[in-house]
Order: structure tokens, then C-alpha cells, then sequence
């Protein structure tokens, strides 16, 4: 083709007719199909996506927050013991500060409410409803209300959203790749426009690992199913723990954990329950995930159990995991022992299987 037919070719293909703009609502109505072709379900009634100012939007997310508040002051406790954030800091108002700002949709079982913030519909918030929807839509067949228990330290509910988030993320990664590369960049460009505040350096990084975990492992779980069918299913049977969460075939097989008994306190308890596998790798990584893997230490997990307590000015916690055999017990100890001497804490074996950590502020 010489220069001069490829010019005229490109003008022709300039000025080829495109046709009129799609309005906002037949632009969601395009995302409400292509969520029900990937996850292979049709929507009940049809989802209604709400868009809303930035100042409104934002009232909305900080009054979900507000109502978090108890739980995290719960929290507080175990991440001041850990030495994940400073002892004067306020886990809520991190929090606060983390999410208030960093949020562009949600979709709230309770109230069956899709809410964006902004008006104009551009990559990164089509990439966000399809997210949603794909709450909406799960919501929708199998209902989502369930909650697992409270708090950002909770197992259970950690091991929820991997399966919850990781199907919604799985639904979005398709998405993504069906769009052009311009939008794919433009959708990169406006995620990294958000503005960020001086004071999140405040903020503790295994806050910000915990928060990022279900969207990291969630794909590579639901993955890890076996095909469509399974991922229903799941719906019905989460995994219990995180080991679970972190290994497909273990919640296949339906392996859950052994029981060990609640270690003792000594000052005021605050908190006891699983800890998990995930938050044993947190430790040993001094709060900081990148990746949302686990550490290769903790293989062999079979069951733990943590108590936080307060004394005076200190906070403390106290973990006692129990793993399958001596070898990986020996593992995990030599790993947290390690943390440990840079930590100011205390390992100790109780047993062959079962070590011990306990750390005050």
C-alpha cells in the first residue's frame, strides 16, 4: 500500500459514522450483561446503580465506618501488642482516614444498595460497578447478608470475603481484559489521580495488608474450585479458615482445624478466638504483604487460638498455634523467633506440635 492510499484509508476510517453516545443507563445496562454472561446468572430484579456526589458519597462511607468503631477499638488492642501501630494511635480514626477518601462504590447486602461515587462513567468506575454487581447479582442468588463475626482481626470473616471478594475481583479481571488498551491506561491514570494524604504514612501497614488480601488471594482461590459450578457452591459452605482460604484443596477436602484451648491472660481480657494462618504470616513479615501470599513457615497449620488482654498501659496477646507435626512446628518457631528477637517477644514450644508467642506493648 503506497503512503498516499494509507492516508485516504485513515481519513475513511476517521470519518466513518460511530454513531450516537450510549447515555449513562444503557452504558450500565451493557455492564449488568456482561456480569450475567461471565458469572452465568441472571439478575432477579434489575440492580439500580446510584451515583452520587463526592461529598455525599463520602458521608456515606464514613457513617458505614462509624458503625465499625466498637469492633476496631477491640482490634486496637492486639495491633498496639503486635507493635503494628504506635501505642498514642487510634485504630479507628486510622481507619477513618485509610478508607474514608480511597472508596469509589460499594454494594451493601443489608440495604441492597449500589452506590458510586461521581457521576460520569469512566474506565476505573466501570471497572467498580462491575464489581459490584457482581455483589449485587451473588447477593441476588445465594444472599449475602451473612456476616461472620466482627472486626479486621476475625478469621472467619477474613475467609468470607476471600471467597465473596475473589468472585467479584474474578468478574472484574474479565472485564478489564475485554476493554482496549486506552481504557485499560486511562483506568491506571485515574487510579493513580487519587489524592493521598500526608497522614497515611500514619496508617499500619498490616492494615493496609489485611484490607488488600481478599482482592489478592480471593481470584486465585475461587481459581483453584474447579469451574463455575464450584464457585456456587460455595456459597453455601465457606471455608472456615484461612488455610482453607489459602488452599483450595484443603477446603475441598473439607480440612478444617483442630481445637486448642484458649491460652491464659494476665490483665483484663478483651479478645479471644482463631487467629489463622494469614495473620501467623503477618507476624512474621512485621505487618507487610504485598502479595497476599502466605509465608511458607506457617505449612502445616492445624489450629490455634489467641487471647489480647490489657494491663495498665500495656497491650498484650497471646497465641498458641498447634501445627500437623514436630518438623513444622520446629519451622514455625524458628520463624518466630526471629520476629521475635527484633520484637521484644517471647516463643516458647509447650509441646512437639504447638508454640506459644505472647508480646506486650
Amino acid at each position: 500500500m503506497t503512503l498516499g492510499v494509507l492516508v485516504a484509508a485513515l481519513v475513511l476510517v476517521g470519518c466513518a459514522p460511530i454513531g450516537p453516545p450510549l447515555a449513562r443507563d444503557q452504558e450500565v445496562d451493557q455492564l449488568i450483561s456482561f456480569v450475567e454472561d461471565n458469572r452465568g446468572h441472571d439478575f432477579v430484579t434489575r440492580p439500580t446503580v446510584t451515583f452520587v456526589s463526592d461529598a455525599e458519597f463520602r458521608q456515606h462511607v464514613l457513617a458505614e465506618i462509624a458503625a465499625m468503631k466498637p469492633e476496631l477499638q477491640v482490634d486496637e488492642v492486639a495491633f498496639k501488642a503486635l507493635g503494628w501501630m504506635a501505642p498514642g494511635d487510634d485504630l479507628f480514626e486510622l481507619y477513618r482516614l485509610t478508607f474514608g477518601d480511597a472508596v469509589v462504590g460499594f454494594y451493601n447486602p443489608a440495604t441492597k444498595v449500589l452506590e458510586v461515587r461521581g457521576q460520569d462513567l469512566t474506565p476505573y468506575r466501570r471497572e467498580v460497578i462491575v464489581h459490584e454487581l457482581t455483589h449485587a447479582l451473588d447477593d441476588q442468588i445465594f444472599d449475602l447478608s451473612e456476616n461472620k463475626g466482627p472486626g479486621v482481626l476475625n478469621e472467619q470473616q477474613l475467609a468470607y470475603l476471600i471467597s465473596v471478594e475473589g468472585d467479584a475481583a474474578d468478574i472484574q479481571h474479565a472485564y478489564v481484559a475485554s476493554t482496549s488498551p486506552l481504557d485499560q491506561l486511562s483506568s491506571l491514570a485515574e487510579q493513580l489521580a487519587f489524592p493521598i494524604s500526608p497522614e497515611i504514612t500514619r496508617v499500619p501497614l498490616a492494615l493496609l495488608s489485611l484490607s488488600q488480601a481478599p482482592y489478592l488471594q480471593g481470584p486465585r482461590f475461587v481459581a483453584g474450585l474447579g469451574g463455575p459450578s464450584a464457585v456456587d457452591s460455595l456459597f453455601g459452605n465457606f471455608p472456615t479458615t484461612t488455610e482453607q482460604a489459602w488452599d483450595p484443596a484443603k477446603y475441598l477436602a473439607g480440612e478444617g482445624a483442630e481445637t486448642v484451648p484458649v491460652p491464659p491472660a494476665t490483665g483484663t481480657v478483651v479478645a479471644s478466638g482463631t487467629w489463622g494462618r494469614f495473620l501467623t504470616s503477618l507476624i512474621i513479615t512485621d505487618g507487610i504483604n504485598l502479595d497476599g501470599s502466605v509465608n511458607p513457615a506457617t505449612d502445616g497449620w492445624a489450629g490455634d487460638s489467641f487471647v489480647t488482654w490489657t494491663s495498665g498501659n500495656d497491650s498484650c496477646i497471646r497465641i498458641d498455634t498447634r501445627q500437623d507435626d514436630a518438623g513444622s512446628a520446629a519451622s514455625l518457631y524458628g520463624a518466630l523467633d526471629l520476629w521475635a528477637t527484633r520484637s521484644a517477644a517471647s516463643v516458647e514450644m509447650l509441646d512437639a506440635t504447638t508454640v506459644r508467642l505472647t508480646r506486650c506493648s
